[in-house]
């Protein structure tokens, strides 16, 4: 069993990385058979300038994050906490440079573009990628407080017992770390927090002024591509965050009922939860990750449906 685990760490660490950028290389790089002439590719050059910028800036504050003691000698909340909100402080500078960057798109000159009147909004812009970062978000606040509900005293183990033993003794114990509330009430103002900022920096993709020079088509693909790419980095950074509390809640479970087996007390429930839990953690965490980089697509330009008009008698 030993072994498997450390082939599956290699594999994960080894092969996994390399793997995924190149699939986010190929899908960035890969040019429309239509490009809608050159403000057109001038926009789209614009947009990748600023999802890189915000990735750039996503992955310094990951780094800065995690590199971080996990045990601060004067601060010390709970061990670890910096690295618990890390998935929230990431998607915030994320969506902050995005929204930034929405202010450096050239406003329109000289004549104004006419476009086909069509009201857009952030849920028909954001479409089932919106739908599925609030799901996510729900689902984690969920955990969050189920987790804060079954904590120990202290917040941070969880606990077994009490449990009677066959020989009449009686056993009580706790396993960790587990996401109690001095986690869990930091990661939920952090999500709330994430939520609020992909909003804002949502609405402001959806109200860019046309891009001058561009046909509407093309217009609007660079759009859907800036809203696809923000939701894909939140979606990613909740995913994970999500997946490794599933994972670590999922741990301290099975290793409680682990516990009570070794001393001859009934926990295979804890033990199948907690499997199933870290399973979970692992999938949620995963399938984040393929969404986040598929978002980084660039979308295509669909033709405008032409309008009839009733001939003239």
């Amino acid at each position: 069993m030993f072994g498997d685990g450390v082939l599956l760490a290699v594999l994960v660490v080894v092969v996994l990385p390399p793997t995924l950028v190149a699939l986010l290389v190929w899908l960035v790089v890969r040019r429309p058979s239509d490009d809608g002439g050159g403000p057109a590719r001038a926009a789209r050059r614009h947009e990748l300038l600023v999802s890189s910028v915000a990735v750039v800036a996503a992955v310094v504050c990951a780094a800065l994050l995690l590199a971080q003691p996990v045990v601060w000698p004067t601060w010390a909340p709970a061990p670890g906490l910096l690295q618990a909100v890390a998935p929230f402080s990431v998607a915030l500078v994320f969506c902050a440079v995005r929204a930034v960057g929405e202010r450096t798109w050239p406003r329109p000159r000289g004549e104004v573009r006419s476009a086909p009147l069509a009201r857009r909004t952030a849920g028909s812009l954001g479409g089932a990628r919106l739908r599925g970062v609030l799901a996510t978000a729900a689902a984690f606040a969920v955990v969050l407080v189920i987790c804060g509900l079954t904590a120990d005293t202290s917040g941070r183990a969880f606990p077994t017992g009490p449990v009677t033993l066959p020989g009449g003794g009686v056993l009580t114990g706790t396993s960790g770390p587990y996401p109690g509330w001095p986690y869990g009430a930091a990661m939920l103002l952090g999500l709330g927090a994430t939520v609020a900022a992909t909003g804002v920096a949502l609405r402001a993709i959806v109200r860019r002024p046309p891009l001058h020079g561009v046909p509407a088509a093309h217009d609007d693909a660079v759009r859907a591509t800036s809203a696809a790419r923000l939701l894909g980095g939140v979606q990613l950074c909740l995913g994970v965050g999500l997946g490794a509390t599933l994972a670590m809640s999922g741990n301290a479970v099975r290793s409680g009922g682990e516990s009570l087996l070794l001393n001859g007390a009934p926990a295979h429930g804890l033990v199948a939860v907690g499997t199933v839990l870290t399973v979970a953690g692992l999938a949620v965490a995963a399938a984040s990750v393929v969404v986040g980089l598929l978002a980084a697509r660039p979308r295509t330009a669909r033709p405008v449906p032409a309008v009839a008009t009733p001939a003239a008698a």
